[in-house]
C-alpha cells in the first residue's frame, strides 16, 4: 500500500515570527503569518525571493522558480 502524500501549499523557505512557535507543518498561510504580516525568506534572508519577488506564503506558490515544498519524498535507501 503506499502511503497517503502530504502537500503542503506553503514554500519550505519562508519563515515569520509565527514560524518559529509552530507545532506541525503549515498548511495554509495564517499559520504563518500574524497581524505584522511580515516574512522572509530562509535563503535570502530578506523580504525577497531568490526570483526577485516578494516573499508572503499567499505569493510564495509552486509556479515559482525557487519554490521548495515542505514534504518531499524520502530518497531511495534513507527509509
Amino acid at each position: 500500500m503506499e502511503p497517503t502524500s502530504l502537500r503542503s501549499p506553503i514554500c519550505a523557505e519562508i519563515r515569520s515570527k509565527k514560524y518559529f512557535f509552530l507545532q506541525s507543518a503549515p498548511m495554509q498561510a495564517s499559520d504563518m503569518v500574524d497581524n505584522s504580516n511580515d516574512c522572509w525568506c530562509n535563503r535570502t534572508c530578506d523580504r525577497v525571493g531568490p526570483d526577485g519577488d516578494g516573499v508572503h506564503p499567499t505569493d510564495c506558490t509552486a509556479e515559482r522558480s525557487c519554490f521548495r515544498p515542505i514534504f518531499t519524498p524520502a530518497a531511495k535507501g534513507l527509509v
